[in-house]
């Protein structure tokens, strides 16, 4: 086995605006940008565990980030509260310690900044796209869209570069999982009470 995904995106999907900035604007142009980088690239975002009939969502969720070259979170204040974002995180985070190699935690900042904990500001946050959190599709008719969109090809140039020091494929690449909760059994119907 291999690499299947050059990036994993990583977002809080069930709050705030983020999810329709991360597929309304910022994956496209982010995946073009890339082509135009390095040819051919494999995106994933969550929206591929819709394709898959019969996995069970975790499984897959949790594979593809470990068949992930690097990780580009797009941070905002409930993104810290979410489990699975904080072990997509920490997957990374763990593989860098591992190899020695930092920067395959890639993220950029879509709202807040200051909030974070302290171990993510030691990182080079991307704040730029602070300035270009606007989620609704008639965005890309305003002035501003040609700035976001330089924006995003200069992200791809660096993830470009972060991509040729990818550390070789590695079978046993630790992942971390939230707890899963126990399934409850449903309260039984109650007749003639």
């Amino acid at each position: 086995m291999d690499y299947e995904f050059d990036v994993f995106i990583s977002y809080r999907r069930s709050a705030g605006h983020v999810r329709e900035w991360v597929w309304n604007h910022f994956f496209p142009i982010l995946k073009g940008c890339l082509e135009d980088e390095i040819g051919k690239v494999e995106i994933f975002i969550d929206r591929h565990l819709n394709d898959k009939i019969g996995v069970p969502w975790p499984d897959e969720l949790v594979g593809s980030l470990r068949r992930s070259r690097l990780l580009v979170p797009v941070l905002s204040a409930p993104y810290f509260h979410s489990e699975w974002c904080a072990a997509e995180w920490g997957t990374m985070e763990e593989r860098e310690r591992l190899t020695q190699r930092q920067g395959l935690i890639f993220p950029v900042v879509f709202a807040d900044g200051e909030n974070f904990p302290a171990e993510v500001h030691r990182r080079q946050l991307d704040n730029a796209f602070k300035n270009y959190s606007v989620p609704h599709l008639k965005y890309r008719d305003s002035e501003s869209y040609a700035d976001f969109h330089q924006e995003v090809q200069r992200l791809a140039g660096n993830i470009r570069q972060r991509l040729e020091q990818v550390p070789e494929w590695c079978d046993d690449w630790p992942t971390k999982m939230p707890p899963v909760a126990e399934a409850r059994p449903a309260p039984l119907p109650r007749f003639g009470a």
